[in-house]
Parts: C-alpha cells; structure tokens; sequence
C-alpha cells in the first residue's frame, strides 16, 4: 500500500495499528536495523518519499478530520465505486482483511464504497483493494 500510495503522488499515509505490528523490535540494533531494511525492499524505496502518521485514537482522529470519509464496506447502503465522485480532502478508509474496519468507527463513515465482483471470488486483498481504489479516486479528481 505505501509504495502504491508514493506511486501515485500521496506524500503521507495514516496507519491505526491497534495490534502494535509496526512497533520496531526492541531487543537489539541489528534486528532494527534489519526491519528497516526490509521495509526498503518490500516498499522499493517509497518509504524513504512518503510519511508514514501512526494514528493512536481512531475515533478521535476520525471525529475531527474535517474532508469526507470513503470506506470501502461490504454494505448495502455502499455506492459502486465507479459512481463515487471524489472530493481532493477525501480520506480513504480501508479495514484489515481479516477484521474489516472496527464497529466502532462505521457510524463516522461519511460514504461507503465497494468494489464490484465479476468473477467467483467474493473479495480482494486489502493493497490490490487500496491500489483500485485510489486509482478510481484519482482518476475521477483529474474529470
């Protein structure tokens, strides 16, 4: 998703990391160092161009961000993605594959998008979701 997000011009992305997984290993310098390595390979280099922002309260940081908040949600109130008309100051929202976005932020969702299946499987990973979603954002902000 970083290296999508650097890809396609974004300067920051805003990660709620409630399971602490981006917390660097704290038992030596080498396995840091290590990590920060590989977050060079696995982004190709975009971590080095973008800023990554660690949201610690995600009701809060929802609550006050004042552009529109797009989530995709497996909905029946979610407008197909091709109808969405993307706002400049949109944040776009997207839970974890496992989980889906907590409870506890839907009701701060402004719109709730989705992504149509043609074929038999029902749903994407999470980076190709990201990766479709912001090229459709773009695309409509440039008409």
């Amino acid at each position: 998703m970083i290296r999508s997000a650097e890809f396609y011009g974004l300067d920051k992305v805003y990660i709620y990391d409630k399971n602490n997984l981006m917390l660097p290993p704290t038992h030596s310098k080498k396995a840091r160092a290590d990590m920060a390595h590989m977050a060079k390979v696995w982004t190709a280099g975009a971590i080095d161009h973008i800023e990554i922002i660690k949201i610690e309260d995600i009701n809060n940081f929802l609550s006050n961000y004042e552009g529109r908040k797009v989530a995709t949600l497996v909905d029946e109130k979610a407008r197909h993605l091709n109808e969405v008309q993307f706002e400049a100051t949109d944040l776009l929202i997207f839970g974890s594959e496992k989980e889906g976005l907590p409870s506890e932020v839907l009701p701060l969702i402004n719109q709730s998008v989705y992504i149509p299946a043609i074929g038999h499987t029902p749903c994407l990973n999470v980076a190709v979701t990201f990766g479709i979603v912001l090229h459709q954002a773009l695309k409509t902000l440039e008409a």
